[in-house]
């Protein structure tokens, strides 16, 4: 109970804090718009008849993505330099469940992008964002969210213990966009490159969300990108518990977190 009273505390705290910042609230409110009109040209003269919903998609998805990466390696680095992440890391409560609760407020923020980028292309463009299987498309969200949250808890322990954590945070994002269909469907990228396409969970959330929102697919490959979505998923979980326990290792070998 003390735990789960923690976890939320800690949610409530880092929403407020984040969203105070300018640079946070640029990401979560500004970026997708702007992302929606890149988007938008891009798509607009596409034979896609719903072409819409890879706007919507396409630019929520990468804001969602971008606060979770900018945001989380972000927060490590103010903890380190003010003083306080080795505070955090000798808690009561465990590391992993404090990042975890940050990794979980940032996506629950991040979410906005969503809302905000339909908003901006029905308000700007009259365009509509059609849902043709609402129970596959909430279950595919939740996946993606899912997946999202196991990918940044991968990644956490990588940022806590490196230095350099704004630079790999700048080296990550792109490329994702890229790699996970986020801007452009994978059948697009080189033969060569695909399969490590299909090693991050977001290439699978991705193309989900777009199949169940056009309605255009066959149940067998949902059914597979859903299980290939799990158990990448799931592999991410057991790698970042094991990443933790090294930093925790780490830690106490070096005796420091700190910006020194």
């Amino acid at each position: 109970m003390l735990s789960f009273k923690a976890f939320i505390a800690t949610i409530k705290i880092h929403m407020g804090q984040s969203f105070s910042r300018a640079t946070f609230r640029f990401c979560v409110i500004f970026q997708p718009i702007i992302y929606s009109f890149i988007f938008y040209m891009m798509y607009k003269n596409s034979k896609h008849i719903n072409y819409v919903n890879y706007v919507v998609l396409g630019s929520g998805i990468t804001t969602l993505w971008s606060t979770i990466c900018f945001s989380s390696a972000g927060d490590i680095e103010r903890e380190r330099y003010m003083g306080t992440l080795e505070n955090i890391f000798c808690a009561p409560i465990r590391f992993m469940n404090i990042i975890l609760a940050k990794v979980v407020a940032n996506t629950i923020m991040g979410l906005g992008g969503l809302v905000i980028s339909t908003a901006f292309i029905k308000v700007f463009f009259n365009g509509n964002f059609y849902i043709a299987d609402l129970p596959m498309f909430i279950l595919s969200f939740l996946l993606m969210v899912f997946s999202f949250i196991c990918i940044s808890m991968m990644i956490a322990p990588i940022f806590t213990i490196s230095r350099s954590a704004r630079t790999l945070m700048n080296c990550m994002e792109a490329p994702i966009f890229i790699l996970c269909g986020m801007v452009a469907p994978v059948s697009m990228l080189p033969n060569w490159i695909r399969p490590l396409s299909y090693i991050l969970s977001p290439t699978f959330a991705v193309e989900l969300m777009r199949k169940t929102s056009i309605g255009n697919f066959n149940m067998k490959d949902i059914r597979n990108m859903i299980l290939m979505l799990i158990v990448l998923s799931l592999i991410y979980i057991v790698v970042a518990n094991f990443m933790f326990k090294k930093v925790d290792k780490l830690t106490r070998i070096k005796g420091t977190l700190g910006a020194q």
